[in-house]
Order: structure tokens, then C-alpha cells, then sequence
């Protein structure tokens, strides 16, 4: 295997200079540059995963914590990889060759996926020493909606969405089938499990809050609306590119597996470094506080030990929507009106949510009537349609 990817680059490098220039061998290169972004970025999902674990297990000691750590490596060596690339486009260009799908920034040619990227990798790392200044500032209980947390969620997502847009066009300069045996199947499917775990992820503070809340009115469901309103712009945007439906059930089957393979990971890095807890006391005395909450429902929801399954399970609640979503390949129709996977997302996972809900004692304490579930399903369709057309909008550029 080794070798074979070997011979991938190799073919894929030849042109190294303006004298030897392969348009075919050039768009190889940025094919196989944007993949192996992709796969650095599974440092960062796995660092995520174990950062979760580590906030509500042992508490955010320092910012120099084993899951950050994996983080960072993540955001560098992807900007380090499409610096070097952003680079040699622009040695092309120097050069006096005309390259396709180029933006320029001052004196920088690169194909505007590489720009965001970059942008988005900064992005992330500037929000990451937020973050620090934020915990000086207001002390080590967190929530995944702090203004950093969110600011790192939107700075990947721009790398996650650049990562389709770029995969998608050098793909289809090459014109290479969407294929299981082809790179530009992978890539694609990686970069959209990522947006999928990242949305679940981010969103399901709302259970914590719904939580706190006792369930009143749309909290008891907020989790599946916001995941409703917003999935629907990466969902959307996934199968413009891949011009097929069943990439949905795809991201969703590629994003628990990896999911279980991270809460393997933080399993693991647990067992080795043995952390101290320096956040048990905190918890003791300020059983209000986010963390505090988050602990207490894990145990209710019966997640004791590892809070990476509370996320999978989180996951799974999509499972259903997006297999009727993949089922739409087979209607004529939802072919010429994409945006139909919307709605029938949003609405189907407010109810699948709420149904799969009333099998765990905490949260069919809620009592959440059906016209609360059928007002929460309207409200993420509704949003759902909005966050499509923009996936829709976004595609529709890459195309051109």
C-alpha cells in the first residue's frame, strides 16, 4: 500500500518546474494535497473527542492538555501542507503559466479552496488562544457555546466545506468517477462526516441546557431543532457535489465509526497518563455551574464512564433521517428538487428525537406535548430550508 501511494505522489509531483508543466499531473497534486489534509484532520476529530472526555472527567488544568496538543497538531501541520502548496501555485503563475480556478490574494495564486483553508486553520488557531484568555477571565467551567468554542466550530467548518468545494472540482477536472476505489470518494466522504460530527458535537450543549431547564416548551427538543436548522447547509452542500442522495447515510455510518474509534482513543489516553481530577472539588461546590450539569445528566443518561458514547449515541439520533434521505436517490423527482432532503431531514429527526427520547426516565420527564414536537419540527424545517439553499449556493459556485 505504501508503495502505491508512493507512486500516487511521485506521478502526481512530476511538474516541477514552468518547463515540465502537466496540467493533468498538476491537478493529481492538488487532488492528493487536499486528501491528505482531509486525513490530518482526523487529529483533530480524535483531539476533540478526548477534549470533551477530558473537560468533564479530569477539568481544563492548562491549556497545554494531551487532547490539545493532538488538536494543534492537527491545525498545523494542515496549514503547513497547504502553505506548501499555496506556495508552489504560486511559483507556477510566477513562472508565466496560466492555471485554471485560481483566485489571487496580492501576490498569492492558489485555487480559492487552499485560501480557505488556510483562513480557516488561523482562524481556529487564534480562536484556540481566545479560549485561553477566556478561561483566565471567567475560570475553568465551559460550555461548548463559549464565543471561542463557536469560533473554533465555524473556523473548521470553513476547512471542512473548502475541503469538499476543492476535492469536488479536481475530481471533476480529472474527470474521476465517484467511485469507492477513487480519492475523491474518500475525501469527500471524510470532509462531510467531519461537518456532521462537528454540528452534533457543538449542538449537544442543548441537551445540557434542556436539562437545566426541566425541558420547558421547545428545550425538551432543542437538540434535534438547532441539529435540524443547521446540518442541512453541509448536508446539502455534500450532495450538490456528489450529485447523489446516498452520501448521507455514508457521512452518517463514516462519522459514528469514527466517533467509537476516538472514545477508543481517549480510553486509551486515560489508561496511559493516569490524570488526576482537578475539577471534583469545583464540582462540589458549584453544582449549578456547566460542567457540574453536563456530569449529572451523563449519569442520568447512563454514560458513566466515557462521555465519547454519549456523543455517539447522539449521533445515531440522525441515523433514521438520513436513511430517508439516502432513499430519495430512488425518486425521480427529489433528483430535479434536491432541496427536498431539508426538510424531510429536520422534520423526521425532531420526531425520531422525541420518540427515541421517551426510552431513557430523564427526558420523558419532560412531558413534551406533540403540538410542542409538531411546532419543533415546523420551526427546523423552516430553518432547515434556509441553512439548504446556502449549501445549495455554495455548490453551485464550485461548480462554476
Amino acid at each position: 500500500m505504501f508503495t502505491t501511494v508512493q507512486t500516487w505522489f511521485q506521478r502526481a509531483a512530476r511538474p516541477f518546474s514552468a518547463e515540465r508543466y502537466d496540467a493533468v499531473a498538476h491537478e493529481r497534486l492538488r487532488l492528493y494535497t487536499l486528501v491528505t489534509i482531509a486525513l490530518l484532520k482526523l487529529f483533530n476529530l480524535f483531539g476533540g473527542n478526548w477534549d470533551i472526555q477530558w473537560h468533564v472527567a479530569v477539568g481544563r488544568d492548562s491549556l497545554w492538555i494531551p487532547p490539545h496538543m493532538l488538536v494543534v497538531v492537527a491545525f498545523i501541520t494542515g496549514s503547513a501542507v497547504v502553505l506548501a502548496a499555496m506556495a508552489y501555485e504560486t511559483f507556477l503563475a510566477q513562472s508565466g503559466i496560466k492555471l485554471d480556478r485560481v483566485a489571487r490574494v496580492g501576490a498569492i495564486r492558489a485555487p480559492i479552496a487552499y485560501f480557505g483553508i488556510y483562513f480557516g486553520y488561523t482562524a481556529a488557531l487564534l480562536s484556540g488562544v481566545f479560549d485561553e484568555l477566556w478561561h483566565r477571565a471567567f475560570g475553568i467551567d465551559a460550555t461548548l457555546w463559549s464565543l471561542p468554542h463557536l469560533g473554533i466550530m465555524a473556523s473548521t467548518m470553513l476547512v471542512d466545506v473548502s475541503l469538499l468545494v476543492g476535492i469536488t472540482a479536481a475530481g471533476r477536472a480529472l474527470k474521476w468517477p465517484f467511485h469507492w476505489r477513487s480519492p475523491v470518494f474518500w475525501g469527500l466522504m471524510l470532509a462531510g462526516a467531519y461537518t456532521f460530527e462537528a454540528v452534533n458535537f457543538q449542538m449537544s450543549e442543548a441537551f445540557v441546557e434542556g436539562y437545566r431547564a426541566q425541558g420547558a416548551g421547545l428545550m425538551g427538543i432543542l437538540f434535534p431543532v438547532l441539529a435540524g436548522i443547521m446540518f442541512p447547509f453541509p448536508l446539502l452542500l455534500s450532495i450538490k457535489l456528489s450529485r447523489r442522495f446516498w452520501i448521507a447515510g455514508l457521512i452518517c455510518a463514516a462519522a459514528i465509526a469514527l466517533q467509537y474509534v476516538g472514545t477508543g482513543v481517549a480510553a486509551a489516553g486515560f489508561a496511559w497518563l493516569k490524570p488526576e481530577s482537578a475539577i471534583e472539588q469545583f464540582v462540589r461546590n458549584n453544582p449549578e455551574s456547566t460542567i457540574a450539569k453536563a456530569r449529572e445528566f451523563a449519569r442520568l443518561m447512563g454514560f458513566t464512564s466515557l462521555i465519547g458514547f454519549q456523543q455517539a449515541w447522539i449521533m445515531w439520533l440522525s441515523a433514521v433521517p438520513l436513511a430517508l434521505v439516502s432513499l430519495l436517490e430512488w425518486w425521480p423527482w427529489a433528483r430535479k428538487h434536491v432541496w427536498v432532503a431539508a426538510p424531510i431531514y429536520s422534520a423526521s429527526l425532531v420526531v425520531v428525537s422525541y420518540v427515541w427520547f421517551q426510552q431513557f426516565a430523564v427526558l420523558a420527564a419532560y412531558h413534551t406535548p406533540w403540538t410542542v414536537v409538531a411546532l419543533g419540527a415546523l420551526v427546523a424545517a423552516a430553518g432547515g430550508l434556509v441553512f439548504a439553499q446556502v449549501g445549495q449556493w455554495v455548490a453551485t459556485l464550485a461548480e462554476a
